[in-house]
Formats: C-alpha cells, structure tokens, sequence
C-alpha cells in the first residue's frame, strides 16, 4: 500500500518541480551536470576577446554613438553638438551616404535600434542627470532610402525619477542604450555613480509625454553605451566600458541569453572583455550581423595620444557552442507579464482563448486566478503555466 500511495503523489507532482534546478552551461565554472532547469546562478571566469578591426572610421563620424545594421548597410551618428543626421555605412565602415532627419533635433543623440517597421533615435544623453526634455525619434525602416526622412517625436521621462539637480557625470539618469523588439523599447541606463545599468520600458507608440516603466537593475560594474538584441535566439548584448583610472578604459560586452520571457537578467550572464582605450578607443554602438556576430563602433580618443574612431566586428560563436539546452519546457503558452514593482505585485495576462488554466509556484502551490484571463500575485522567482496541458517555466520579478 505504502508503494501506491508514493507512485500516486509522484504522478501528480508536476513534472518540472522533479528537475533540478542549477547552472546549465558547461562553460561556466559551477555548472551542474544534474541540473536541467537554469536558475541564472552561472558563473563565468574572466572571458578576453580580440576584436577584428575592419576599418579606421572617417573623422566625419569622430563622436559616433549608436549602430544598427539593415541588411548590408550599417546607420549611425555623431552624438550632442552634431546635427539631425545620421550616416550610412557599407561593411567596410565607408560613409555612403548622409541622411537628414527633419522634425528633430540632436540635443544628445545617443542611441539608435529597430525593428521590423521602424526605426528609433534615443536623444537621451543626460550627462548632468537633470534633462526633462528626453524623447525618442521614430520613422518607418523603409524611409533609410531617402535623403531627408520626416521623423515623429515621441517624448518621454524616468518613471522614478524625482530630482533634477545637475550632478555631471555623478548621477545615475543618463542613458545611451535602447532596444526595440515587436511591441516595445527596452532602455538601459548608464550610472555613472552605481555602475549598474537599470532597465525601463516603452511602447512602440505614443503621443503625450510617457514615463519610461523602471523594472530591474543589473550590476554591470561600468557604463552602459549601447544594446542590440538578438530576437530569434531571445539574445541580449550589452557594451560598455569601465574608468580604471587616468582615464584607461576597458571595455566589455555583457552577453545575456537564457531568459525568460523579457526578464533579461534573470538568465546567464556573462562578461567579454575586448580590450583597452589605446586598442579600441572609446566603444560606443554594437550592431548584430548574424546571431552570435556583429559589429562594434568607437568614438575618436584625444587625450594623451589621438586615437582615431574604428569599426571592428566579432564572432561569439564559441561561448554559445557547448551551452545546453537548458528548459524541458517550452514556451509555448502566449501570455504578457507586467510587474508592478512599486505596488509588489505582477500582474499576469493571458493572450490566447483556452479552456483551461493554471499558475502554480515552486512548490506546486496554485496561484488564484482573479479574472477569465489575468492573474494579480505577489510570489517571485519561478512559476508554471499551464495552459490545456502546455506549460511554460515564467519568472515572476
């Protein structure tokens, strides 16, 4: 009798509870061979990586910040003091053309992304802390033919912050970084005082003056320049560069995969260094080629010595290779997550008819489901949804 009763409660154990959770990357110094369910823990030891130079840049783009690439051409711009321009680039880092962008204006241009439609230019540089003018720029992808483009303004502001006294290069507002995927902007901050970078987002739309949603913070131990995203392997990069005194910079790429839904930090974490001031400058756009390889843009350096602006490309193909694939569950169920970090609670809503549904913690607990399609809950960490019997491992912020 005692048998049956422990075969039944196995049975009725929601398989993923019975995985292990743990490290799942081979590379990573605390990898788990028994864990099949990753719970963000890994650890990487220092990871150093050669960047490919491609070209010197035209001292036209001496002050470049922020790169994209669409289809074989590459965009960007100088960053405040410059022009509503940007420039286009082949792979080789030769200006083809210049682009005036009419309806705006360059107060500090620091940032560039897209998506399948549309373009976005952060004008988001806040080196003092105190701007209550930011916004964002938008105009249709296809609108990169043409020598003037007529962009839309999209104003925005910090949903957290609350000060505006001029702190120069000591707060913890500025910005150079922004990601657009489908529906939304992701923004990743640049704290000069933290060393952190804190995320925000936006719709892809909008007309009134919008808060930029704050939802978590990473510490990323420099400055944040720039972000690209890989949306087919649900990829992030972050790159940056650290003041290690006397103005030697170092500078890094954070790659970020194995997350859940939106929830960048939460996954794997690992730092690439790619070298110092004298060898890439002053690092500022990062662009996707393919998945795992891109490009990165530097700025000119005068200080000491001149150094001139550089485009370089890299392959990261290596620190994928041995990763496995770490979730026995599939995402599969469509649903979006909205924390409400300030009121401690998410709310979850779930975006597809069903006939039935379930959130359990952990532990198995059922969550309560207070609406036909939307769930209000306090728990954190890891849950399970299940929609007529497809599951998907979320993580609750």
């Amino acid at each position: 009798m005692g048998y049956k009763i422990i075969l039944i409660l196995l049975v009725l154990i929601p398989l993923p509870f019975l995985a292990q959770w743990g490290c799942t990357d081979p590379q990573a110094t605390n990898y788990d061979v028994n864990a099949s369910l990753n719970d963000g823990s890994c650890v990487y030891s220092t990871t150093n990586y050669t960047l490919g130079l491609v070209s010197n840049l035209s001292d036209v783009l001496q002050e470049n910040s922020g790169l994209i690439r669409v289809g074989d051409l590459l965009y960007t711009f100088n960053d405040s003091g410059s022009g509503p321009l940007i420039y286009e680039l082949d792979t080789l880092g030769v200006v083809l053309r210049t682009i005036t962008i009419s309806g705006a204006t360059n107060v500090d241009w620091e940032a560039i992304t897209s998506n399948s439609t549309h373009v976005f230019i952060g004008d988001v540089g806040n080196n003092n802390g105190n701007r209550q003018n930011l916004c964002l720029y938008r105009f249709l992808k296809s609108d990169l033919s043409l020598d003037t483009i007529q962009a839309e303004k999209l104003p925005f502001y910090w949903s957290d912050q609350t000060q505006f006294t001029s702190l120069p290069n000591a707060n913890n507002y500025d910005c150079e970084a922004l990601v657009a995927d489908a529906d939304s902007i992701t923004l990743y901050s640049k704290n000069w005082t933290a060393l952190n970078t804190r995320r925000y987002r936006l719709p892809c739309f909008w007309s009134d003056t919008l808060a930029a949603q704050f939802r978590d913070s990473f510490a990323v131990d420099g400055l944040i320049t720039d972000a690209c995203l890989d949306t087919i392997l649900n990829r992030s990069y972050l790159l940056g560069y650290k003041n290690n005194g006397s103005n030697f910079y170092t500078s890094f790429v954070w790659c970020l995969w194995d997350y859940q839904d939106q929830q960048v930090f939460s996954g794997n974490r690992r730092r690439i260094e790619v070298g110092n001031v004298l060898t890439v400058a002053q690092t500022e756009g990062i662009a996707l080629n393919d998945s795992n390889k891109g490009y990165i843009s530097s700025e000119k350096v005068s200080s000491v010595i001149t150094i001139a602006p550089k485009l370089f490309q890299f392959d990261f193909t290596s620190f994928f290779e041995s990763t496995a694939s770490v979730n026995s569950i599939e995402p599969m169920v469509p649903f979006q997550l909205i924390p409400h970090l300030e009121e401690g609670y998410n709310e979850l809503r779930i975006t597809m008819p069903y006939h039935q549904c379930v959130l359990t913690d952990i532990q198995g607990k059922r969550i309560h489901m207070d609406s036909r399609d939307r769930f209000h809950t306090s728990v954190r960490g890891a849950a399970l949804l299940t929609i007529d019997g497809k599951s998907t491992l979320i993580f609750l912020p």
